[in-house]
């Protein structure tokens, strides 16, 4: 079922191709899986994962038109009951705990350990890559929050080179399409 749109430029959905060939590549890391769509823009990607067998998707998100329409989307699919919407910045999400809605604040109600995430920040935002660079100490703070074996996806351009390792995340594949590329991280707990 076809997803509203962006109504602007302030998101880049990514294409129908490329979210094909990601899914492929995941097949195996979606079911039952708790996940985390961090800069979700108007959701493809959490909302592909429950699509295809994920148990719960928990979508952060800023801009308050793309929030408007990821919770459009959202109950177009049915998925309200699998979906927390956090309407915040990402950058400042993943330095807390992960509450389970946007509502709650009983500490017992926290998400369990995110098994995939998906890290789609403004291109901008992604060119400096280093462990110091505002992506770097996401990452590094998202990894706290992933399981062991977790993977995390990072798009961004092709011209830009992830650092070997943010934290417990270690890159493990990358793949270009067109001026674009997703660098797969997965999560080692020693």
């Amino acid at each position: 079922m076809p997803l509203l749109p962006p109504r602007d430029y302030t998101t880049r959905p990514i294409t129908d191709r490329v979210k094909e060939s990601l899914f492929s590549i995941l097949q195996s890391q979606i079911p039952q899986k708790y996940v985390l769509d961090l800069f979700c823009g108007t959701g493809s990607l959490g909302l592909e994962a429950l699509s295809r067998g994920a148990r719960h998707a928990l979508m952060v998100e800023k801009d308050k038109n793309a929030v408007q329409r990821l919770r459009k989307n959202i109950t177009k699919l049915n998925f309200e009951n699998c979906t927390a919407v956090i309407p915040t910045d990402a950058f400042k999400f993943v330095t807390r705990p992960l509450p389970v809605n946007c509502d709650t604040q009983d500490e017992d109600d926290y998400l369990h350990p995110i098994g995939l995430a998906f890290v789609d920040p403004p291109y901008l935002l992604s060119q400096m890559t280093s462990t110091e660079s505002k992506l770097g100490r996401l990452l590094i703070d998202l990894s706290r929050h992933l399981q062991h074996r977790a993977v995390a996806v990072v798009r961004h351009e092709r011209r830009v080179e992830l650092s070997s390792c943010y934290g417990r995340l270690n890159v493990s594949d990358r793949r270009e399409y067109g001026g674009m590329a997703l660098t797969f991280l997965e999560n080692i707990i020693a």
